[in-house]
């Protein structure tokens, strides 16, 4: 595995993997060495007719930066920023501007929050609240590093993940600090952090030493601490094992997968694993009826049988395409790729059946689902609200 792009903090380095370099750059780079170009645009029988209901520009996407900006569906808005600190609220129905604001600020985590509260995360590690109605600024916190995740509201609390490896609860109309928790950062880590994901009375944090913990929400306390790698290898390059990829909680169990370790279903109640098999992703997981769908390290995309971990399929056609984590639609598995454009899956053999291009800059963040529409932020800004079919272009779109 090559790597191309080393990014510094106070705590440690971050590298980037050649995948997320390509989301960056395309694909001329390779011209100039051997690497394994990625596959090209793989031909498909199509039997879905995805079509964008609407598209906006939001702001200038993620530049030059290699960050994660995911979008934030909540109540009829979609909430978005990019790397900048333009922060933008669309009506989720027609797409229709409802307010942006310009921090002004190097953004680098979010969106979070939720419960009228817009929250994004900067460089110099502040974590912003914004007000969900009007966008007006109702706090601002130092954090102890750059921000890279920001979870969603749940007991009038935020859990912030910053490069650090510290895990911050904050009350979230406020802002004022309420536990602090964190693990021991390796001297090499992948660049990037999964969303912290709330459950009640308790908040699932992977961290870059390839542990998901359960944390109390109360007081931060350790409810259990599960290894899903162990670091191996003689270089700091092999020994890198983070849990960086969106972890899914659903029906008490936890689902999880490390780079260069494990994918592994656990028990919510104590961390047991339920099963385990050797996986390596850094973009993380869905579930979807008995199947969990993973992108894995070189863009092949998975369907393990949600009970044993055994394989259903393997979709190989992405290799290399910078492919995006999963996202289940109905009776497919959608992802998109560093070129711009949606790939949609079959989820009974993985064969591909549709495609749709949305952002020529590419994709980097995993779409968004709710009732039946994606709602995807590219690289370049362009948000969009994407159905499998029948979908038409609102008539003032600012589409391309």
């Amino acid at each position: 595995m090559r790597f191309m792009s080393i990014f510094a903090s106070r705590s440690s380095l971050r590298v980037a993997l050649l995948g997320a370099a390509l989301l960056l750059g395309g694909c001329g780079t390779f011209s100039r060495d051997n690497t394994e170009p990625p596959a090209p645009l793989p031909d498909y029988t199509r039997t879905v007719l995805p079509s964008t209901v609407w598209n906006r520009d939001t702001g200038g996407g993620v530049g030059r930066f290699y960050v994660y900006l995911v979008p934030m569906r909540f109540g009829d808005g979609v909430y978005v920023t990019d790397a900048e600190g333009r922060v933008t609220a669309v009506n989720a129905e027609d797409g229709r501007q409802r307010w942006s604001v310009n921090l002004s600020v190097p953004v680098t985590g979010g969106v979070g929050g939720g419960d009228g509260l817009v929250m994004v995360g900067t460089a110099k590690g502040e974590i912003i609240a914004l007000d969900m109605e009007s966008g007006e600024m109702l706090w601002s916190r130092r954090l102890s590093s750059e921000v890279m995740a920001i979870s969603s509201v749940s007991q009038d609390r935020v859990v912030a993940r910053t490069n650090d490896g510290r895990v911050h609860a904050l009350h979230a109309g406020t802002g004022e600090p309420d536990w602090l928790a964190g693990r021991t950062t390796p001297a090499l880590s992948l660049r990037g952090v999964g969303q912290p994901v709330m459950v009640p009375g308790r908040v699932i944090v992977g961290f870059d030493n390839g542990r998901v913990l359960s944390l109390g929400l109360g007081r931060g306390n350790v409810l259990w601490e599960t290894a899903l790698a162990v670091p191996s290898g003689r270089s700091e390059l092999e020994r890198m094992v983070d849990v960086d990829g969106h972890i899914v909680v659903a029906d008490g169990r936890v689902y999880a997968v490390a780079y260069q370790g494990r994918v592994a279903a656990l028990s919510l109640a104590d961390g047991r694993i339920l099963w385990e098999r050797n996986f390596s992703s850094h973009r993380g997981l869905a579930v979807g009826g008995n199947q969990v769908f993973i992108t894995d390290a070189e863009g092949h995309v998975w369907a393990l049988d949600r009970n044993s971990g055994g394989t259903l399929w393997q979709q190989e056609l992405l290799r290399l395409r910078g492919v995006t984590a999963p996202v289940v639609l109905g009776d497919h598995v959608v992802v998109g790729d560093y070129e711009g454009y949606l790939h949609w899956l079959s989820r009974e053999d993985g064969s591909l059946v549709g495609r749709l291009r949305t952002d020529s800059s590419g994709l980097m963040s995993r779409p968004i689902v709710h009732e039946g529409r994606l709602y995807v932020l590219g690289n370049g800004g362009r948000l969009s609200a994407v159905v499998p079919e029948g979908g038409r272009r609102a008539r003032w779109s600012d589409s391309e």
